[in-house]
C-alpha cells in the first residue's frame, strides 16, 4: 500500500483517539496488554475516576514503556511495573483497583 493512502486512516485513528475519555483509553491499553475486557473496563472506569492528571500521564506513560508485551500481560506484571514509577498513591491504587475489578 502506498504511504499516501495511509495517511487519510491513520489521520482518522488519531482523531478518533484524542476523542476517547480516559477511561476508553486506559480501557484499550489494558485490552492491548492482555487483560479480558470486562476487567479492563472495569478497571478503566474506576481508575479514570480515581487518578489525578498526573497520575494519568504517569501510567500512560509506563504504558508505552511496556509497548514489547502487549498481548500477553498479567495483573501481576502491570503490579511489577508501577513498582518502578515510584509513586505510592497510583500503585496502591491500580492494584486496588484491580483487586476490586476481580471480585
Amino acid at each position: 500500500m502506498q504511504p499516501l493512502k495511509i495517511l487519510p486512516a491513520l489521520l482518522l485513528s488519531a482523531a478518533l483517539a484524542a476523542c476517547s475519555t480516559p477511561s476508553q483509553r486506559i480501557e484499550r491499553a489494558l485490552i492491548n496488554y492482555g487483560l479480558p475486557a470486562p476487567q479492563a473496563e472495569c478497571m478503566g472506569f474506576r481508575l479514570a475516576q480515581r487518578l489525578t492528571n498526573n497520575q494519568l500521564r504517569q501510567l500512560d506513560q509506563l504504558a508505552r514503556l511496556n509497548s514489547d508485551r502487549l498481548g500477553r500481560t498479567r495483573l501481576e506484571d502491570i503490579g511489577r511495573t508501577l513498582a518502578g514509577a515510584e509513586n505510592p498513591a497510583l500503585i496502591a491504587e491500580v492494584v486496588r483497583t484491580g483487586l476490586g475489578c476481580l471480585i
